[in-house]
């Protein structure tokens, strides 16, 4: 690794993070739908233990200005809505996305935040998207279309609150993209990350009480064994190793790699849950991922 340049680290660091992402994906569908744990479980769970996981390898590694998201009004505001609104919107979207699909499709659906973020800044800036940036939302929003009906535009292939998760999931994204901008170019996106994480699993902790869920469910060894690897590898180090890799590539290129998160993640839901992924989801699948693929190069500069 230390031999690599540094486009083949930030790729291989961007790549781990995202498979890290996918296989989060289906370890948190196993929770949800196998398990019938509360997606509002998961999150605090996540959030709180992901939290404490990425402070303390950030205290440790670098060792200095610990504290310095939270000094000045300025910084203070913004932390607490990056913590309290942003972060936790995110991670509940997403889980409850898998909940009522599963996690091939939810991860599909978070592609689609570079398309909402084109049409923000365009509505932002008071313009039109350029023909090809329209072309690819059209075909993105289509791709999805797709998904969501299995091909037939009379029925859904999922349920409505499947739908309506699937449609937060790229807003969530604009949102989580555009408000902590601030944070992440003043601050270690590490450190910024770990904070907002914690303070959300904290506040949760005494809404949800999730040490009680042993009355309802049976944490057998395969069920902690998800839940460990949803805190510890599927959002602590993979947001760990995907902000490295910012370090080395620039962000256009990063959101290429990440394109694999959703790969990953079909091709584990097919292969571990069974879960069926036809004609129609592969259509769907090319037509969200390519126009995105396509928009991350295009927007290089």
């Amino acid at each position: 690794m230390l031999n690599l340049s540094p486009a083949k680290k930030g790729a291989a660091l961007a790549i781990t993070g995202s498979i890290l992402w996918g296989i989060m994906g289906v370890t948190s569908q196993y929770l949800l739908q196998n398990k019938g744990l509360p997606a509002m479980w998961v999150v605090t769970v996540r959030m709180f233990f992901a939290g404490i996981v990425l402070l303390i390898a950030d205290y440790f590694i670098y060792k200095k200005e610990f504290f310095a998201p939270w000094k000045g009004t300025k910084n203070i505001c913004q932390m607490l809505i990056f913590s309290f609104i942003t972060i936790m919107w995110v991670q509940y979207a997403y889980l409850s996305a898998v909940e009522h699909m599963n996690a091939a499709m939810a991860t599909v659906f978070v592609s689609l935040a570079p398309i909402a973020t084109i049409l923000w800044m365009a509505l932002r800036r008071r313009r039109l998207p350029h023909f090809y940036e329209a072309l690819c939302c059209t075909s993105a929003v289509l791709g999805a279309t797709v998904m969501a009906t299995h091909g037939d535009m009379t029925t859904l292939s999922v349920s409505e609150d499947g739908i309506i998760y699937g449609i937060m999931l790229p807003i969530a994204g604009v949102v989580y993209t555009v408000q902590p901008g601030y944070l992440m170019k003043t601050f270690r996106p590490s450190n910024v990350t770990g904070w907002g994480l914690l303070l959300g699993g904290t506040v949760l902790l005494p809404l949800v009480h999730p040490w009680t869920i042993t009355d309802s469910t049976e944490l057998d060894a395969f069920t902690i064994f998800n839940v460990v690897y949803t805190v510890l590898f599927g959002t602590a180090i993979a947001f760990w190793t995907f902000l490295a890799s910012l370090k080395y590539i620039k962000p256009h290129i990063a959101a290429i790699y990440e394109l694999v998160e959703p790969v990953s993640a079909i091709l584990l839901s097919v292969w571990l849950l069974d879960v069926l992924y036809q004609l129609p989801e592969f259509i769907g699948t090319v037509m969200i991922l390519c126009p995105v693929l396509y928009l991350s190069l295009i927007h290089r500069k």
